[in-house]
């Protein structure tokens, strides 16, 4: 006895998004029976039409309708405890696409599956970050698919956060046995200029991130705001490579990696105003008598000319034009104990001062997170001529 007719029922994957679904069988005509599995509720629809082959038992599948719409189901997604972590507070639009088709004959399927969605959009307001343009393909054909292999292309128009902007950001890589994801390449256009990483697979059981960032031309004055206790301003680009790491447990932390300057152009800072943090160890004065003389040492110790100089730096009257600047991040520390060190390397911008160079070194012997601030509390030397 061969079914004929149709199954329905109702299933609700999340609150309030149930979803009615319904597989109908024609009866035998000639060699050839159709039938149609449907799926549909609010802002989704997925419609697949069969075709079955008695005498051979070949089975033909297309998706005729297929899309999900992002706008109700992230918000809906969101209540689910497994789910609540990544999307609590994310609402998002764009509709995703879904097409394919093949057959399945003696255990052994042909065809594929395709995922699409152009133009679409999510933010975070809480967060304050945000995602436009977003396109996003993915799809295998049907012996990888059954094997949890699936190749994915990811582009991002513009990412917006309440420290910087970047745009023009792109991922491709493959999911693998449905058990991790392996990001074969990486890029983004930040501060005008380019960073790109190298390949990393990350495990969905156990998720965590570990890369090396490649940094070309990338400009200083949109990174002045990982820096605020240091700089108010900065002009020039920067090249380097380090290390990045990621897990939900630790976050973000940074490794082993080195910064300089691109010479394509001049580069100049501004500090935040920090007074002594240059003449704290610079007398005002030159001192040409010994002190017991009283009065007539006063009268023999003629100004510095440049501590005038360095007092404009330190309180942010007076930029500085960088000859060069060296950062090595080394978390497990070099061969003096240290996890960070910046070398700086500059003159006054403007011309005729009696200071000709500065020389401001950090060194940071704790977290690396220290080396954001510039390390203002930590040890420097300066020099003048």
């Amino acid at each position: 006895m061969r079914l004929t007719g149709d199954l329905h029922g109702v299933f609700v994957p999340v609150p309030g998004r149930p979803l009615a679904w319904r597989l109908a069988l024609s009866p035998a005509v000639s060699d050839v029976r159709t039938g149609e599995l449907t799926v549909t509720g609010a802002d989704l629809a997925l419609r697949i039409v069969v075709e079955l082959r008695v005498s051979t038992g070949e089975l033909r599948w297309r998706i005729a309708e297929g899309f999900i719409d992002l706008a109700g189901w992230i918000p809906a997604l969101a209540t689910r405890p497994e789910l609540s972590s990544v999307l609590a507070g994310v609402s998002a639009t764009g509709r995703v696409t879904i097409t394919g088709e093949g057959t399945w004959a003696q255990g052994i399927g042909t065809g594929g599956l395709r995922l699409e969605m152009t133009d679409g959009a999510a933010r975070h307001e809480a967060q304050g970050w945000s995602v436009d343009g977003v396109t996003l393909r993915a799809g295998a054909e049907m012996a990888e698919l059954i094997k949890g292999n699936v190749s994915f292309d990811l582009l991002v128009g513009t990412i917006g956060t309440s420290r910087f902007g970047a745009r023009a950001f792109s991922v491709s890589g493959d999911l693998k046995d449905f058990a991790r994801v392996t990001v074969n390449s990486t890029r983004v256009e930040i501060a005008g200029g380019e960073v790109t990483a190298e390949p990393f697979s990350v495990s969905l059981a156990a998720p965590a991130l570990d890369t090396s960032l490649m940094m070309r031309r990338v400009g200083l004055q949109d990174l002045v705001v990982f820096v605020p206790t240091a700089l108010s301003e900065a002009r020039g680009r920067i090249n380097g490579k380090l290390r990045l790491g990621w897990s939900p447990q630790d976050g973000v932390e940074v490794g082993t990696g080195e910064l300089s300057l691109d010479g394509s152009e001049s580069t100049t800072l501004r500090l935040v105003s920090t007074p002594g943090f240059l003449t704290e160890q610079v007398p005002a004065r030159f001192t040409l008598l010994p002190p017991w003389l009283g009065p007539l040492s006063r009268w023999f110790s003629p100004t510095n000319p440049g501590y005038k100089t360095l007092s404009e730096i330190e309180r942010g009257k007076l930029a500085l034009r960088v000859d060069s600047l060296e950062v090595r991040l080394t978390p497990v520390g070099d061969e003096r104990g240290r996890s960070a060190s910046v070398v700086i390397r500059a003159a006054p911008q403007q011309a005729g001062t009696a200071v000709g160079e500065v020389t401001i070194e950090v060194n940071v012997a704790g977290p690396l997170a220290a080396v954001l601030r510039m390390g203002m509390k930590q040890n420097f030397s300066s020099q003048m001529r």
